[in-house]
């Protein structure tokens, strides 16, 4: 990942020599490769959770205010895999091992500064949003549901609830963005982001690349 972006970093800065410089009172629309770096989290007892680095998508919606300020928002989902080890209040069960793949979905307010009025610029972003991170363990009886579908009719089916939970994020990052063409840019960035878990609040590291077009 992070020689891909420095490849494709090389590439912008040789193709901007004709790109639109003015983005004021633009929208943008950005589709992202989002990699997050591995991380752990210690329990009580001995219990912890491994989680492995893994790469996503996102989906953002910005406002240039000018050529400097953009507000806006993200979407991000990532399947990373883990490893976690649960440990019971029962002093005479055994503790329990299990691997799986979590689903983690952020939504995210972000801020944006560029800091060059021009195709290329370095740019730092600051966030806050939350982040819904579902392990993927069963934790209630399984759910039957039925009802009438407008095309296919009567419809019946069982669906089995996992654990899951809504947590606050924030964080930034700093990057390179270039102007490609009038209607398309390409954007690069390094991140931290923290989610404030209940069991303590964990930090992880990210690499960004948003491929985007204004409009």
């Amino acid at each position: 990942m992070k020689r891909v972006m420095v490849t494709i970093m090389a590439l912008m800065l040789a193709s901007t020599a004709t790109a639109q410089q003015d983005r004021s009172n633009m929208w943008e629309f950005g589709v992202s490769l989002n990699n997050l770096s591995s991380e752990s989290l210690s329990g009580s007892n001995g219990s912890f959770v491994d989680i492995d680095s893994s790469t996503g998508f996102g989906l953002a919606l910005n406002y240039n205010f000018n050529n400097h300020f953009a507000v806006g928002g993200e979407f991000t989902w990532n399947k990373p895999d883990y490893d976690a080890l649960f440990v019971p209040t029962d002093p005479g069960e055994d503790p329990q091992r299990v691997n799986y793949e979590l689903d983690v979905f952020g939504v995210n307010l972000k801020a944006v500064w560029n800091l060059i009025d021009g195709p290329i610029t370095p740019y730092v972003e600051a966030g806050l949003g939350w982040a819904d991170v579902d392990s993927n363990i069963v934790d209630q009886p399984p759910i039957t549901g039925c009802w009438w579908d407008p095309w296919w009719g009567y419809i019946c089916d069982v669906w089995q609830p996992t654990f899951d939970s809504w947590s606050f994020s924030y964080g930034g990052g700093a990057g390179l963005r270039a102007q490609l063409a009038p209607r398309f840019f390409l954007e690069g960035s390094y991140s931290l982001l923290a989610v404030d878990f209940d069991v303590e609040n964990v930090l992880f590291q990210g690499f960004r690349l948003n491929v985007g077009w204004t409009f």
